[in-house]
């Protein structure tokens, strides 16, 4: 890791900004191809992010990543085993898809905070420089220069310039938006409030539990490794944040009573004997995309390019796949040596091999995406359902 002072006076290939699993990834496999990164995470190290599942099929693709998680210290890197899914959606009654009887025989539960920072730490094991609690101010395109950008971060710093400009910042897009793009409209006001619970009682549940309700649907899973002897185990209920219910589930009160009505997850809590831990955290949980993926030189990768309703389960899967591609063809469209450093948008072939890839990957999951809300029919006279038979 660097401080700011012993990462200046250095001209980078690429320097990334973000450092979460999209950022990291991205800078991970250009490190390997012998690039120049300099990876730029705001945080610092963030106390809280809302946890994910994955299914089995992107076991593999953690495992490129991080490497054996199935040692005895892969809890370490916030990665547990899940054993399949149990979904209350299209009936009143739980269906399950269990995962013993695909390849890998599980799918992955990730605490967030735990995995952020192994990739983050695999990148610098990988000759990436870590560039921590430095906010990404501005940047501008040099002329007459062997690099393309020059960047400003906080606190001072000194700026850094770069032949290549990743922003990996997010839902925010902080460097898209700083270059005049903009995420196209949506009317999909999706959000996220999750509460934490903690017991004392043994909870082996390996489940990762959805139940659809008539305002909304619920997340949940256990993750291991509770304080004193606690399990602890994460509930979100994503509604749409301008509905009258959502200011209700804003609150630990409105929260719970919210929770009480649930014909599935309420009881499991209950026959647990679960209690709150923590405040109500909230995040943006909307489909959004930047009108533009990428343009002279930069690119937006993760998040910051497209985000995913949750119940896609794409997140990480995104971040890392994106990462991946992103950095082999950065890699390719700097190492050419037929293109000079002016012609890296998207009329290169390696860089518009990108935005094609981005767009079909927006045109299924926004099919995919529609397909599953619409099998849901039983509040079909409620807003939060009517709106999603009609989401562009």
């Amino acid at each position: 890791m660097s401080s700011p002072e012993e990462a200046t006076d250095t001209v980078w290939d690429v320097i990334v900004v973000g450092g979460g699993p999209a950022g990291s990834a991205t800078a991970i496999t250009l490190a390997k191809f012998g690039q120049r990164v300099l990876l730029v995470d705001e945080q610092g190290g963030a106390k809280f992010k809302l946890g994910e599942s994955l299914p089995p099929v992107c076991v593999g693709l953690v495992k490129h990543f991080l490497g054996d998680i199935d040692a005895p210290e892969a809890g370490l890197c916030g990665v547990f085993h899940t054993a399949g899914n149990v979904s209350v959606w299209a009936t009143d009654q739980a269906q399950t898809t269990d995962f013993f009887f695909t390849q890998t025989g599980f799918g992955l539960c990730v605490d967030r905070v735990a995995f952020d920072e192994a990739l983050r730490q695999k990148a610098v094991a990988e000759g990436v420089t870590l560039l921590t609690g430095a906010r990404f101010e501005s940047c501008s395109r040099l002329v007459d220069s062997t690099s393309n950008w020059q960047v400003q971060f906080s606190y001072g710093m000194p700026v850094h310039q770069a032949r290549y400009l990743v922003d990996c910042t997010g839902r925010r897009s902080s460097v898209a938006k700083a270059l005049g793009i903009t995420a196209l409209e949506t009317d999909d006001k999706l959000f996220a409030y999750a509460q934490w619970f903690a017991t004392s009682a043994q909870d082996d549940d390996c489940y990762t539990r959805i139940e659809a309700g008539p305002h909304g649907w619920w997340y949940t899973n256990r993750l291991p490794g509770g304080q004193d002897d606690t399990t602890r185990r994460l509930v979100v209920f994503h509604t749409d944040k301008d509905l009258s219910l959502a200011r209700l589930a804003a609150s630990a009160e409105g929260f719970q009573q919210i929770l009480g009505d649930s014909a599935h997850i309420g009881p499991l809590l209950a026959d647990h004997a679960y209690r709150p831990l923590g405040t109500i955290r909230g995040a943006a949980a909307n489909s959004q995309r930047l009108a533009s993926f990428c343009g002279d030189a930069w690119m937006a990768v993760g998040d910051a390019a497209q985000a995913y309703d949750p119940l896609s389960s794409q997140g990480i899967d995104k971040a890392l796949r994106s990462g991946s591609h992103a950095g082999h063809l950065i890699h390719y469209a700097l190492s050419d040596n037929s293109v000079n450093d002016r012609a890296l948008g998207r009329d290169n072939h390696y860089i518009g091999q990108y935005v094609l890839q981005q767009q079909q990957l927006w045109d299924k999951y926004v099919s995919q995406r529609d397909f599953y809300y619409q099998t849901q029919p039983r509040w079909t006279d409620q807003p939060f359902w009517q709106r999603r038979s009609s989401l562009p």
